[in-house]
């Protein structure tokens, strides 16, 4: 059994992500903390409170993580919409995110449950820096930690851009997170922009009657608003899901590598790296990270459908929600 942690700047991807971990049998989601990125952190906890309500997922506890430390961060409304979620008009939220950080959320699951969780970090890296200040080890007590961002390797000229959201809006805390001890996983950017949906799967979604596809076809255009200009077709790279995949369905990794990785400046942003050993910036005491360079993009999209279609999906969390709800005191 897969129990999940979350860290997450709820934008359209991180919702089909929480679609996908909803709907797999073998997944129990224990919390779920915000971030900033696609949105400002206080966003993002609505925006999660307001997938799992269509999820029925409406005891799974969220916690409002840090807002960004860059000054003027620029958040993703040309991406997400101004809210996040497509400026869908969705409902308001059922509930409040409760009274405690996300920082502190991480550090406390991992001290009441020690080798038994897993954390998915798909926004930026700020929480888990934070926690990482007040407990430099506490990611040694996870599981395993996965996260989304960085490219498998330094990219060479002429190779295709590629903007690293998730680095860029805190690129001192991703240096900090990639820096760590603990068993960190890396699903990079430049194994995600591979996955998109096809004309045939989305087909699939928008005949859906399930209420996950019924959100998914209301958040979805403006998304396949911003990248039928960068792809020439109107898709979407499915991004955060490839990590909630990877982990429930590992056998669709293809090859990893295993190196350290570091963040560095490239024109006006920062992007973080792979590196080999005699490259220049090499760290030499930074410990080596895997990092996910190719997976089953086709049959890793088609999972995710599937969730989306699913008829039901919701019990595994629900009931994982309600176990971690009875032991976890006066935090709510």
């Amino acid at each position: 059994m897969h129990q999940v942690v979350l860290d997450t700047d709820v934008g359209i991807d991180d919702a089909l992500m929480l679609m996908h971990l909803a709907a797999e049998p073998t997944v129990e989601i224990v919390a779920i903390g915000s971030t900033h990125g696609n949105c400002s952190s206080t966003q993002a906890a609505i925006n999660t409170i307001r997938v799992l309500d269509v999820l029925g997922l409406d005891q799974v506890p969220v916690a409002i993580g840090n807002e960004s430390p860059v000054p003027n961060a620029v958040h993703s409304a040309h991406v997400h919409g101004a809210d996040g979620l497509g400026d869908a008009g969705l409902p308001a939220p059922s509930r409040l995110p409760t009274g405690e950080r996300a920082d502190a959320q991480i550090i406390r699951l991992a001290n009441e449950r020690p080798g038994e969780l897993t954390l998915i970090a798909v926004g930026t890296m700020t929480n888990l820096a934070v926690a990482l200040a007040q407990d430099p080890m506490v990611l040694t007590r996870y599981k395993a930690v996965w996260i989304l961002g960085g490219i498998s390797h330094r990219p060479t000229a002429g190779e295709r851009e590629m903007f690293d959201a998730n680095i860029f809006n805190s690129p001192q805390a991703g240096d900090v997170l990639l820096g760590a001890d603990g068993p960190i996983h890396v699903m990079p950017i430049d194994v995600t922009y591979r996955n998109v949906f096809s004309p045939e799967q989305i087909a699939t979604i928008w005949a859906s009657p399930t209420p996950q596809a019924e959100m998914a076809r209301k958040i979805l255009p403006c998304y396949f608003d911003f990248y039928q200009e960068r792809l020439g077709t109107r898709t979407c790279c499915v991004h955060d899901p490839s990590v909630s995949v990877a982990i429930v369905a590992p056998e669709l990794i293809q090859s990893v590598v295993r190196k350290p990785m570091i963040v560095e400046p490239v024109a006006n942003r920062y992007q973080a790296v792979g590196l080999e050993s005699g490259q220049p910036g090499f760290p030499e005491h930074r410990p080596p990270r895997t990092i996910v360079t190719a997976m089953d993009g086709i049959a890793a999209v088609q999972r995710v459908v599937d969730a989306i279609v699913q008829e039901g999906q919701s019990a595994p969390g629900t009931r994982a929600s309600e176990k971690y709800s009875a032991s976890r005191g006066d935090h709510r």
